[in-house]
This record gives C-alpha cells, sequence and structure tokens, in this order.
C-alpha cells in the first residue's frame, strides 16, 4: 500500500477524478468513507479505494446506463472489501445491455436478502440526501419532468431524451467550499434545462462532459463556451482515453473552454492523439502516484487528478504547475492543446 495514500486516510477530504480510460468515475472521499460516482471498467477503483484505506462506500451514484459509467458496478457491489450503503441511479427502459441487466438483477437480489436497502433515483429533488460527512453534494439534473420521461423512443415535447440527456449531474462542496461539478455525459438539450430552469452554480473543478467528445446536435465550441461560461473553473478536466475510435478531446471544444475561460487550466487524464500523434517513449514518469489506467500503457498526461480540501482553499494535485512542466518539458509533447492558456493560481477559500 502507497503510504503517501494511506497515511492521510483518517482526515483527507477530497474529490478524487481517477484515470479510467474512455470513461468516469470520481470518488468523494472524507476519511475512510466516500461515495463513488460511475464505477467504469477496470482495477482503477478498486486500487484507489484500497490505496487510501476506504472502509465504506456511504453511496455508489451511477450517472446513466452506458458501460463506460456503469461497467464495474457489479463487481463493485459484490466486494466486501467496501461494502455500499446505498445505491442511486435513474431506470433506463431503453439500455438492454448485458451490464445494465445484471445491475437490475444484482441490486434486485441483494435488496431481497437484506445487505442493500433500496436503490434509489437521483433528481434536482433529491436534496441533500447524497451528503456525508464534511462532503456536501447537490443534483442538479435531471429536473423531475425529465426524470419521469426518462430516455425515450420518440421525441417529445422537450426534445429528443436519451441517457445522455437525462444523466445526473452533481455539485460537490468540501467543507462548504464548492470543488467540482460532475456533468456525466449531458448533450447540448440537458445543459438548456439547466441553466432555463435554475442555472448552474459555480465550481473550481469542471469534469466536461462525453469526455470532450460531442455533446449531442449542435455547435461544439458553443456547448463548451456556455457551460464554462456558466460554471467559471479553475481547471477543466477530460476523462479520457489515449487513441481509440474517439480521439477526445475534441479540439472545438477545447477552442471553446479557452475562449470562455482563457485563465482556466486545461487537463486530459490521458495524453490526446491530438496532442501527441507519435509513440510516446518507454519509461515516461508519471505526474502523480494515484492508480491511474493509463500507467501500464505509458499513457498518461495528468493521469488521475484530485482536488482536496487544505483547510485554506482548493487544491489540486497534480498541480497545474508540475502539469505545464510535465508536457512541456518531460513529455515534450507536439503541440498541446492545454498549453493554449494561462495556469491560475490555487483559489482561495471563500
Amino acid at each position: 500500500m502507497d503510504e503517501c495514500l494511506s497515511s492521510n486516510a483518517s482526515d483527507s477530504l477530497e474529490v478524487v477524478v481517477l484515470d479510467v480510460g474512455h470513461g468516469n468515475c470520481t470518488v468523494l472521499r472524507d476519511g475512510d468513507k466516500c461515495a463513488v460516482v460511475d464505477a467504469a471498467p477496470g482495477s482503477t477503483l478498486f486500487d484507489e479505494l484500497e490505496q487510501s484505506g476506504v472502509k465504506t462506500i456511504e453511496h455508489l451514484v451511477l450517472s446513466h446506463a452506458d458501460l463506460d459509467h456503469m461497467g464495474n458496478a457489479v463487481k463493485l457491489l459484490w466486494d466486501q472489501r467496501f461494502p455500499v450503503k446505498s445505491l442511486w441511479y435513474n431506470p433506463d427502459g431503453m439500455k438492454n445491455s448485458k451490464a445494465w441487466e445484471r445491475l437490475a438483477r444484482q441490486a434486485h437480489l441483494m435488496f431481497r436478502s437484506g445487505q442493500l436497502d433500496p436503490p434509489r433515483p437521483a433528481h434536482s429533488a433529491t436534496g441533500d440526501s447524497l451528503s456525508f460527512g464534511r462532503v456536501e453534494v447537490q443534483v442538479l439534473h435531471p429536473d423531475l419532468e425529465l426524470w419521469t420521461h426518462g430516455p425515450t423512443k420518440t421525441a417529445t415535447s422537450l426534445g429528443m431524451l436519451t441517457a445522455n440527456t437525462v444523466s445526473i449531474v452533481l455539485h460537490v462542496s468540501l467543507a462548504a467550499e464548492p470543488a467540482a461539478l460532475l456533468t456525466a455525459d449531458i448533450d447540448a438539450l440537458a445543459l438548456e434545462r439547466m441553466l432555463d430552469l435554475d442555472g448552474l452554480p459555480s465550481a473550481p473543478v469542471l469534469v466536461f462532459p462525453h469526455h470532450g467528445g460531442l455533446c449531442g446536435d449542435g455547435d461544439p465550441k458553443e456547448f463548451a463556451k456556455t457551460l464554462c461560461t456558466a460554471v467559471k473553473p479553475d481547471v477543466v478536466l477530460f476523462s479520457m482515453a489515449r487513441g481509440g475510435r474517439y480521439e477526445n478531446p475534441n479540439p472545438q471544444i477545447v477552442e471553446g473552454v479557452r475562449e470562455a475561460v482563457p485563465g482556466a487550466h486545461i487537463a486530459c487524464t490521458q495524453l490526446s492523439s491530438h496532442c501527441h500523434v507519435d509513440v510516446l517513449p518507454l519509461g515516461r514518469p508519471d505526474l502523480n502516484p494515484r492508480p491511474a489506467a493509463g500507467r501500464s500503457l505509458g499513457a498518461c498526461c495528468a493521469g488521475s487528478v484530485s482536488a482536496k480540501w487544505t483547510g485554506s482553499g482548493i487544491e489540486l494535485s497534480p498541480a497545474p504547475s508540475d502539469h505545464k512542466v510535465f508536457v512541456d518539458i518531460v513529455e515534450s509533447v507536439a503541440s498541446p492543446l492545454c498549453r493554449r492558456v494561462p495556469l491560475p493560481g490555487q483559489r482561495p477559500a471563500s
């Protein structure tokens, strides 16, 4: 077990955005208790929970039924090292994948045997039910009307509602200080809906929707500008894999981020092929000791990223300044998208 991680298990208060490749998985931690938001396939989540000394998962939240967000949910429910106290997800009658079917069956069996409380829906009327310890979680989306519809086969009066449109959006605060906005795979319709109803709260860290890929119909640059103008993040993270069929983040989206928040730092969990096409050199060092899916492939850029409450504000690890040096000097990236903006300082306490 990594000493630098396990020694802080009793007092760490943080949001950890894990490098899981193409997917999402975030751990909200207060000491040895945590909540897990999305459970992408792979071992990264389990390695993180073990190394950080987690004893109990207060909440497991699955933003929607896509495999890259819930492919490890059943495995996590099975794992007795990290008992899950409550499970949150919204039904999706359009999804008939084997993974979603196994989740439905496992949740049913665990409830029937008394191992799990009844799974709960998550929407904007949920209130503070997902909060625990010094971690405050607000469900911003979907609202009750969209949640009632769920994903649809045909267009509603609100438009075509996909699993992405109604995926769960969470605003996370640590010790009453805004820390992160987790946006799952929301599309332009979902963003428009949130802005029309209540607006979006600011957050120093924005985990960008859909891994930096196209977010439904419409102009990707304008989508990024609208979202970042509303949230005003200091740091924009893209949870994505190097290469593959998607090649995220989309350059137009990064351009929209830069125009809306020119002082924000941009970082990807893995090095985008848009930044560096060539084969990466062997033996590249890592910025962060935390578990990361890209490590075995030599593909990490920022890797897994932690936003930690320090008592005087939210501090990022790896720090933006360290990420800058890593990209410019250690990686010698050919044309980094993230290096086109200045770096912010640490966000002060309110």
